[in-house]
């Protein structure tokens, strides 16, 4: 068998385009999951909220108060709101012509605050001075209560103090929660173009048949294959958890309220337990591929094959399913839990870790054993 796994190797890695496709990949969700991180804090930084205000000389008090870091206030005497709203303002606020004297003979007054809900800027800046036009009423309620000699409390039986009691891990856990699902299908496209080329490829080639030829077991043939095509799966994962964990430093993670978690031992737990999934990821590419009428419906059928899995962990992570620890036995679900735990600092148990990853590699022997059985298929070679 050793000459039929050196064979099936340097076949795997002399392949240039399935090692760029592994590599490019590979870091290529890396780098865009720390530049929109760092993006997105940035804009949510830098961004001001451009506020109108039409008749500011009505209520004098608002336009001296509004003006805050977050809000940019311009006075303007006359203007549409709909042609403000178009150019270059978020939000127009205007004061009715009535305001000063319904102000002073204690009858509230009209504002009018026009938004395009149409612009996706529009429920920030609405809420932008909604939240401080609230805080100005106020305290114009507790002046006006001061001085008629009434407590401000007494409008107040009880005051409601928000406490956020999350973690640092659980915060981690909104930011990276599609980094496993992206590790998983990093290593599903890594396997992909080696596993069409060492099965329907050589199929098409005319190669398939002198292997079949020789004195070798069925199992041995499907366990070369998968431990080739597998090697460059596993390459593209531990690139990716490589460039995910070096990049780390330069996202605005602490920014966003996130600890850095990931230790020297999650790393290398998180290599060690892509390793039996990328084998099962390869002997069941394998086995789609050869039943594929053709190599053009080998690499649809894994298109969709890679896609699917993706789909469902995303699914559990947006319905933020509680699932029971025996989930973890399952693979996929339980790679993905496992992954989580390591990025964010949560315990993970090995006792878990160990059982699923011998569930996944059970599964890899009973899928040989159908690789072995379906290359005795007289119809085989002829992909029928």
């Amino acid at each position: 068998m050793a000459p039929l796994l050196r064979k099936e190797l340097l076949e795997a890695w002399r392949d240039r385009r399935a090692l760029v496709m592994a590599v490019c990949f590979s870091l290529m969700f890396p780098v865009m999951l720390a530049g929109g991180t760092t993006f997105m804090v940035k804009k949510q930084s830098e961004e001001v909220t451009r506020v109108a205000l039409l008749g500011a000389e009505r209520a004098p008090l608002i336009s001296e108060r509004l003006a805050s870091p977050n809000l940019a206030v311009t006075r303007l005497e006359r203007g549409e709101p709909r042609e403000l709203l178009a150019g270059e303002y978020d939000i127009v606020l205007a004061f009715s012509e009535d305001f000063s004297r319904r102000y002073q003979d204690f009858r509230a007054p009209q504002v009018y605050l026009y938004v395009n809900s149409s612009e996706s800027t529009s429920g920030r800046a609405r809420r932008d001075v909604q939240e401080r036009l609230g805080a100005l009423q106020q305290l114009v309620v507790t002046q006006r209560l001061t001085a008629r000699g009434v407590a401000p409390r007494t409008l107040s039986p009880w005051r409601v103090e928000t406490r956020d009691v999350s973690t640092p891990s659980s915060r981690g856990a909104l930011i990276l929660a599609t980094v496993p699902g992206l590790l998983i299908m990093t290593l599903f496209i890594a396997c992909l173009s080696t596993a069409v080329d060492s099965s329907a490829g050589e199929r098409e080639r005319l190669s398939l048949e002198p292997l079949l030829l020789q004195p070798l077991a069925g199992w041995q043939i499907i366990t070369a294959k998968t431990i080739a095509v597998a090697s460059l799966g596993w390459l593209g994962s531990l690139l990716a958890i490589a460039a995910l964990v070096a990049l780390m430093p330069v996202m605005p993670l602490t920014e966003l309220g996130i600890q850095r978690a990931t230790t020297v031992g999650s790393v290398i737990a998180m290599g060690v337990i892509m390793l039996p999934l990328a084998l099962l990821v390869a002997v069941l590419q394998i086995l789609l591929a050869l039943r594929s009428h053709s190599f053009k419906d080998a690499q649809t059928q894994l298109s969709i094959f890679q896609i699917a899995p993706l789909v469902m962990l995303m699914m559990l992570d947006i319905a933020q399913v509680k699932l029971a620890e025996s989930w973890q036995l399952l693979p996929l679900v339980g790679h993905q839990q496992w992954l989580k735990g390591l990025l964010i600092g949560d315990g993970v148990s090995p006792v878990w870790m160990l059982s699923g990853s011998l569930v996944t590699l059970l599964l890899v022997a009973v899928a040989i054993m159908m690789g072995a059985r379906a290359l005795r298929r007289e119809n085989l070679l002829s992909a029928s």
